[in-house]
């Protein structure tokens, strides 16, 4: 896994002959590893993109917030992929 600059957040995971479901996997993964580094602000959000490692295929996009709690949470939007 490698990651960007705070601004644009970027991972690289995962090759492009890995199934759907294992860099599915692998994005759940890093985005769980990710959420406890990111220090992020109440009400604000930051943007990651999932891309393969070996030829660059998005596979998905995380949004990070803080929840009322403070609690750091993200969703993966798959549906933007072009694997």
């Amino acid at each position: 896994m490698s990651i960007s600059n705070k601004q644009e957040l970027t991972i690289h995971c995962g090759k492009t002959t890995n199934s759907f479901e294992e860099l599915k996997a692998l994005c759940e993964q890093h985005a769980n590893e990710l959420k406890l580094q990111l220090n992020i602000s109440a009400h604000e959000k930051t943007i990651v993109t999932f891309w393969t490692e070996d030829f660059p295929e998005l596979i998905c996009i995380g949004t990070f917030e803080k929840d009322d709690s403070g609690e750091t949470i993200f969703i993966l939007d798959f549906s933007e992929s072009t694997l």
